[in-house]
């Protein structure tokens, strides 16, 4: 199961097009807010959105937990976390919600924590990075209970040059 997740596109619709078109063997794609595109746009590409702290992400919901192939997905923009300051909120958010996997935006920044069993997750911003690195999304796959993620340079489509 491959899940392609982006976030905090900003309007850059030719950004979120350049995933899909280098993705076409994603299972599921995924935006963690902040897309500012039309709700049809993502719908039309079966685009799973969350809704971010701008306010032209309407029609989209804060929070949504998937499960995938027995692994529990807490999606969210992160925001009402208050991620600035770290992924505690996060971490017991998936404590509450059993999740093996939480993806966050907000932050504009690719980051990774493994608080116990619990992976947090950041795919950092295809719009706007703040850490001075290219813009990047990230890749997830699932196989026979085993996650594997890496995060991708958008420019290129291949592997970052830092595993974050």
């Amino acid at each position: 199961m491959k899940i392609v997740v982006f976030s905090d596109a900003h309007g850059d619709k030719q950004a979120v097009e350049s995933i899909l078109r280098n993705n076409l063997m994603a299972d599921m794609i995924i935006s963690l807010g902040d897309s500012e595109l039309q709700n049809s746009f993502m719908q039309n590409n079966d685009i799973i959105a969350i809704k971010g702290n701008y306010p032209l992400d309407a029609g989209f919901i804060y929070e949504k937990l998937i499960t995938v192939l027995g692994k529990r997905i807490f999606l969210t923009h992160g925001h009402k976390f208050n991620v600035r300051r770290g992924v505690d909120k996060l971490y017991y958010k998936a404590l509450e919600t059993e999740a093996d996997i939480v993806l966050y935006g907000h932050t504009h920044i690719p980051k990774t924590d493994k608080v116990h069993k619990t992976l947090i997750i950041n795919p950092g911003s295809i719009s706007k990075p703040r850490n001075f690195e290219n813009p990047t999304y990230l890749i997830i796959e699932i196989n026979d209970g085993v996650i594997d993620y890496k995060f991708i340079d958008l420019r290129t489509h291949k592997i970052a040059s830092r595993q974050y």
